[in-house]
C-alpha cells in the first residue's frame, strides 16, 4: 500500500470514530423537565419601590399540593408570585431565589401590560422579550384596563386543569366570537415597529358584579352608537354584565400607535376590525328587525372571502375603498316575520349590509380621527406605488393617515335559514288579528 493511501486511511478511520463518539455522548446542557418551574402568565404594571413590579403564575406539576386555582381548600394548578425589579430578566433572577426549581419561558401563553404602562410605552419590554431565546413568538399579548397583576390573579379556571390551556382557549376565542383579535407576539412587535400598520392588543379587565342585581350598564358603548339598549358586544372588558367565579374577562381592542396605546374598542368594534382585515371566522350578531320595532334578528355571519381594499391619494388625502364580503344563515326571527325568501329576504339582507356598512364606517373613522393609528394596514396597499424605501419614509404615512376618507361596501347574502324554511306568526297572534278585523 502507497504512503499517501495509508494516510488517507487513518485518517477516514478517525474521522469515522470522531463522528460515532461524538453521536453517543449525551447533551452537556440539558436541564431535566423535573427541574424546571413553566411560567404560563406574566403581569407588568408599574413599581412602587422599583421601575416594574412584576407576577408570575407558574403552573404547578400534577399532583403538586395546595395552590391556586378554584380556591376553598381545592388543589390549585399554579402559583403566583409578585415582585418589583429594574428589568424583567433582573425579575427572573429574583424569582430564582425563592423558587425550588428553575423559572422557565418557552411555554409561556401571556404578557399582560397595564393600561397605565401601556399609555407611556412598552417598547422596553417588547424588545427585551424579542431578544430572548426563551420567549414564545405566539404567546399573546393582552393590556389590563385595570392592574395586570389584578388581572392575573382574577384567573381561576374551573374547566382546564392547565392554565396555559385556559389562556390559549380563551384567546384564540376570537375565532367564532369576533370580540377580540389575534394579538400574538410576533404580530404585535413587527407591527409596532412598522410604517405601514400598527398594533393591537387584546383588551383585558376585571369583572365588577358580584350578583345579577348589581348589573348596570353605565359604561357600554351602546349610547354613543343611538341605541336605545346595548346588544352582546356593546362592552368593553370589566363592563360585561356577567357574573361567575372566573373574574377576569376579555373583550374588545387596546390600539397602539407604535409602542404606546392610544384607545381602545370595544367588541363590536372588535368585530369590524376582523373583518375588515379579512381575519374574521363567524360570530352570532344581532341585527335589529327592519320591520318590527324593539325585535332582532339573529344571524350566523362568516366571511366568505377576503375583503378588498383599494388605497389611493386624491387630492392630497388618502382615499381608501374597501369591500367586505359575507354570508349569513338566520338563527332566530324574533318577529316571526317571513324573511327566509322573496322581497323580505331582500329587505333583510339590505338591512344586515346597512348595519354592518355603518358598523364598519364608525369604527374606521374613530381609528383615523381619534386614534391616528392604522391597525388594518390600509398604508401596505399605497406602499407598492413608490420605488424606493427612502421616498416610503419621507412619506410618513402615520402621520397622514389622520385625513382619510373611507368608502365601505359591505356584500351579504343570507345562504341558510337553519332548520325552519317559513317563519309564521303565533296562533295566538293570528287570533289577536283576526279580532281586529
Amino acid at each position: 500500500m502507497k504512503p499517501n493511501h495509508r494516510i488517507k486511511r487513518i485518517i477516514s478511520m478517525v474521522l469515522v470514530v470522531f463522528i460515532f463518539t461524538s453521536l453517543f455522548t449525551g447533551c452537556f446542557d440539558r436541564r431535566e423537565v423535573d427541574d424546571l418551574a413553566y411560567v404560563m402568565a406574566i403581569g407588568i404594571d408599574k413599581g412602587k419601590t422599583n421601575f416594574i413590579k412584576l407576577t408570575f403564575q407558574i403552573a404547578k406539576p400534577q399532583g403538586g399540593g395546595e395552590g391556586g386555582g378554584g380556591g376553598g381548600g381545592e388543589e390549585k394548578s399554579f402559583i403566583l408570585t409578585t415582585i418589583e425589579s429594574p428589568s424583567i430578566f433582573s425579575g427572573l433572577n429574583m424569582v430564582n431565589t425563592f423558587v425550588s426549581r428553575q423559572v422557565n419561558l418557552s411555554h409561556i401563553k401571556a404578557i399582560v401590560f397595564s393600561k397605565e404602562l401601556a399609555q407611556q410605552g412598552v417598547e422596553p419590554y417588547i424588545h427585551a422579550m424579542a431578544r430572548g431565546r426563551e420567549f414564545r413568538p405566539n404567546m399573546y399579548v393582552v393590556v389590563a384596563r385595570g392592574e395586570a397583576e389584578e388581572y392575573i390573579r382574577s384567573i381561576k379556571p374551573e374547566l382546564e386543569p392547565n392554565p396555559g390551556k385556559y389562556y390559549e382557549l380563551s384567546y384564540r376565542g376570537y375565532q367564532y366570537t369576533a370580540m377580540t383579535a389575534n394579538s400574538q407576539f410576533h404580530y404585535f412587535y413587527n407591527y409596532s415597529e412598522s410604517l405601514y400598520r400598527q398594533a393591537v392588543a387584546i383588551l383585558a379587565g376585571v369583572n365588577k358584579f358580584e350578583s345579577s342585581k348589581d348589573f348596570n350598564v353605565e359604561n357600554a358603548t351602546y349610547r354613543e352608537k343611538g341605541r336605545t339598549h346595548p346588544l352582546e358586544s356593546d362592552f368593553k372588558a370589566g363592563d360585561v354584565t356577567k357574573t361567575g367565579e372566573v373574574k377576569g374577562e376579555i373583550m374588545g381592542l387596546a390600539v397602539f400607535d407604535g409602542d404606546k396605546m392610544v384607545g381602545e374598542l370595544d367588541g363590536e368594534e372588535a368585530m369590524y376590525h376582523l373583518m375588515t382585515t379579512g381575519e374574521y371566522g363567524y360570530a352570532f350578531v344581532t341585527i335589529p328587525d327592519p320591520k318590527v320595532k324593539d325585535r332582532f334578528v339573529l344571524l350566523n355571519i362568516r366571511q366568505s372571502r377576503k375583503p378588498r381594499h383599494n388605497t389611493k391619494m386624491v387630492d392630497g388625502k388618502p382615499q381608501i375603498n374597501t369591500k367586505v364580503i359575507l354570508e349569513a344563515d338566520i338563527l332566530s326571527i324574533q318577529s316571526t316575520v317571513n324573511y327566509e325568501k322573496g322581497e323580505n329576504l331582500k329587505t333583510l339582507e339590505e338591512a344586515s349590509e346597512n348595519f354592518i356598512k355603518t358598523g364598519i364606517l364608525r369604527y374606521l373613522n374613530k381609528t383615523a380621527k381619534d386614534y391616528h393609528s392604522d391597525i388594518c394596514g390600509f398604508g401596505g396597499y399605497l406602499k407598492k406605488n413608490f420605488l424606493t424605501w427612502q421616498e416610503w419614509q419621507d412619506f410618513h404615512w402615520k402621520a397622514r393617515y389622520k385625513d382619510s376618507v373611507f368608502n365601505v361596501d359591505v356584500d351579504l347574502k343570507v345562504r341558510r335559514p337553519g332548520l325552519l324554511i317559513r317563519s309564521l306568526p303565533s296562533v295566538d297572534s293570528q287570533s289577536k288579528e283576526a279580532v281586529v278585523k
